[in-house]
């Protein structure tokens, strides 16, 4: 077993890693706990806010459309929106997420792959991706992921996200903290020590979080991160891709128990 060194500067900007939260063996486990509780914001939003959330894209989108959501979790809304006719793919590259939505839905198609690198075959009406999950990725794999996207929209389809608001900074300021979890807990089901780092990046409009955990003979290291824009940058973006037509919504959820409330609904058209 490869024993990794604590990491204690600041990562390069969208800098990856060897362990990845949402492919962990055990922490993957943890994740589907968060999803399914319906009073957390910690891994799918809580469910009155997946309430609103599929309103907001049944509201923008045709009835009985081919919808394909990107990184679907358990399939808390694929579920929905197959409910109310329409055709339905899912894709994440959580392998306990998406049997999890296997098992309730055996006629949807889910897929599990990374969405970046094996973008999902076919034409669609819709492409959903919430959570604001385009914020989470490079500069340049947000280009790649948008032209996919774009390129698999019939003409007029839309695609449907949120990404964080420049008010993002009023909610999270650089930090740094140890953890000890005698008994365990959502990074590992033993004893762990875990150095939590918050770091922004002004320039960038970025936030990563660095995460070093350490375990009995063994340490990982994790780093997430959230990109925030403004609205005429999210339109600029959207419209090098080619989208023609952007639409910007605020103010749909009432708060987030868990990152922040600081989002902005696109609605973007082809």
């Amino acid at each position: 077993m490869k024993i990794e060194p604590i990491i204690d500067n600041k990562p390069t900007l969208f800098q990856k890693t060897n362990s990845n939260i949402w492919t962990d063996p055990y922490i993957q486990k943890q994740m589907l706990k968060e999803h399914l509780n319906p009073e957390s914001d910690g891994a799918s939003r809580k469910k009155e806010s997946i309430i609103k959330i599929t309103e907001f894209i049944l509201y923008h989108s045709k009835p009985e459309s081919r919808l394909l959501d990107l990184g679907c979790g358990p399939g808390l809304y694929t579920s929905v929106f197959h409910e109310k006719g329409y055709h339905v793919t899912g894709i994440d590259f959580n392998r306990t997420s998406i049997e999890y939505a296997r098992s309730q839905h055996k006629d949807v198609q889910y897929i599990e792959g990374d969405y970046i690198h094996n973008y999902p075959d076919g034409k669609y009406d819709v492409v959903i991706m919430i959570y604001c999950d385009l914020g989470t990725h490079s500069d340049s794999d947000r280009d790649k992921l948008l032209s996919n996207i774009y390129n698999s929209l019939e003409k007029d389809g839309v695609f449907i996200f949120d990404v964080f608001t420049e008010e993002l900074i009023k909610d999270k300021q650089e930090d740094k903290s140890w953890d000890y979890a005698p008994q365990g807990g959502f990074w590992s089901k033993d004893e762990y020590l875990i150095l939590n780092q918050t770091f922004h990046y002004p320039t960038n409009k970025a936030f990563s979080y660095q995460y070093n955990l350490l375990t009995k003979g063994e340490t990982k290291h994790f780093i997430l991160w959230d990109r925030y824009y403004s609205e005429e940058e999210i339109t600029a973006v959207l419209h090098k891709t080619g989208f023609r037509k952007v639409t910007i919504h605020k103010n749909i959820l009432n708060g987030n128990n868990f990152t922040s409330g600081s989002e902005m609904f696109i609605v973007a058209k082809k």
